[in-house]
């Protein structure tokens, strides 16, 4: 049964953000009181930017699935290409989507990345800051049609495959996970009650999808899951995954918690697509 926010929760939330506790250690206190993540975060970001609360949001703020993202059908086409959805799932909305890459294309998204690479960092939840964390063990770098022709290619075919315009999407993000390397549990969207999230979302809206494009043949392990639903994805160059977990009302769906389990032998070799709600624009812009 979900809890009802009534005047003692509030008075919680006020005596504990006086004590300089940070918003998601508020927000994991709630959800181990009952209360849905979506929720949680919900209610805390109203409550700290002086919105009302009244005693029926707890059980009107769940994830609330609408008409997907991603276009209806078993084929998705571009210009130049066809993708052909391997399965896909509709809670959450996820769908792995077949030859999206030649093999060409896949070792020369390696070969750019090899020349570019290093630690890879995360967004510090409080700052909007990259960081280095031990959740994340990679190498990565961001690339964009500047940096190779190949690269605006495929930017536009994902576009055109999956219907969103070109301009939102973020560049493209080229990961290398060796040997031990791996990416616990997380989230693509940005918390909007963490205050690192109002720098990032002020660039472009809220992440809305993700595409990881798979490069590599990884010998064992590397694979993609989703705890929460018991889903797991091994890579196969080529291959896409897609899934998406922002509605019209701009909730976030739990159910999109996902991780890159440890790679225990060979490389993991991916290129991640973030496609926001607006036009994305760079620091640099």
């Amino acid at each position: 049964m979900i809890p009802v926010f009534d005047e003692s929760w509030k008075s919680w939330l006020d005596d504990n953000l006086r004590r300089g506790c940070t918003p998601q250690s508020l927000i994991d206190a709630m959800i181990a009181g009952a209360f849905p993540p979506n929720t949680a975060r919900s209610i805390l970001a109203r409550h700290m930017s002086g919105g009302e609360i009244d005693s029926h949001d707890a059980a009107s703020s769940d994830y609330v699935y609408g008409k997907p993202l991603l276009p209806q059908g078993a084929v998705l086409h571009a210009s130049d290409c066809e993708a052909r959805k391997l399965f896909s799932s509709e809670r959450p909305v996820v769908a792995l989507l077949g030859d999206v890459l030649s093999r060409d294309e896949c070792e020369r998204l390696i070969a750019i990345g090899s020349e570019r690479v290093e630690r890879s960092s995360v967004v510090d939840p409080e700052s909007g800051k990259e960081i280095l964390i031990n959740e994340s063990k990679s190498e990565s770098a961001f690339v964009n049609a500047s940096t190779d022709p190949l690269v605006e290619t495929i930017d536009r075919r994902l576009a055109e495959l999956l219907n969103q315009p070109l301009e939102n999407g973020e560049d493209l993000h080229i990961l290398k996970y060796g040997v031990g390397g791996e990416y616990r549990p997380h989230y693509d969207y940005f918390p909007e009650e963490q205050a690192g999230s109002k720098h990032h979302v002020a660039r472009g809206g809220q992440r809305v999808v993700t595409v990881i494009l798979y490069l590599n043949e990884v010998e064992q392990s590397g694979d993609t899951t989703f705890p929460d639903v018991g889903l797991c994805i091994h890579p196969k160059p080529g291959n896409a995954l897609y899934f998406e977990y922002c509605n019209d009302l701009g909730q976030t769906d739990p159910k999109t918690l996902h991780a890159g389990t440890p790679v225990e032998k060979g490389e993991k070799w991916i290129a991640t697509k973030w496609i926001r709600r607006g036009r994305f624009r760079s620091d640099q812009a």
